[in-house]
């Protein structure tokens, strides 16, 4: 049986719709606009850790919508630019690092990083 082919849901568009982001199908176009201006809104709230607890699950339960979104986008549509291909992964890093940011203490991610990175300098002079 064949889908019924659908068509994005904003202004107008008559393009196909690729996916459907909080129930609302979008053409890739769409799709990448609408994430990308989410989490840039969504950053600077999560950065400052002013969300109250609703806006946190909300913004997690977005976050993980989009990444996954993203994600099937790139694994099932075959006519993608590598310009898109680049969008999706740089929507997938940056919904996975507010996702942390949203889970974790205050620290923890830049200490692990700092961790990281002294434990590579190590590692390189002792080669030396």
């Amino acid at each position: 049986m064949e889908q019924a082919k659908r068509n994005c849901k904003l202004t107008l568009c008559g393009n196909s719709a690729v996916i459907s982001l909080e129930s609302l199908d979008l053409c890739l176009g769409h799709f990448l606009s609408s994430c990308y201006q989410r989490l840039d809104n969504l950053e600077p709230l999560i950065r400052a850790r002013s969300l109250e607890e609703w806006q946190r699950r909300s913004a997690y339960a977005f976050l993980e919508e989009s990444s996954n979104c993203a994600l099937l986008i790139a694994l099932h549509q075959e006519h993608l630019t590598n310009l898109d291909r680049s969008r999706l992964l740089d929507i997938l890093l940056m919904t996975r690092n507010l996702q942390l940011l949203l889970k974790n203490p205050v620290g923890i991610v830049v200490d692990s990083v700092r961790y990281a990175s002294t434990a590579l300098s190590a590692n390189s002079s002792q080669k030396k």
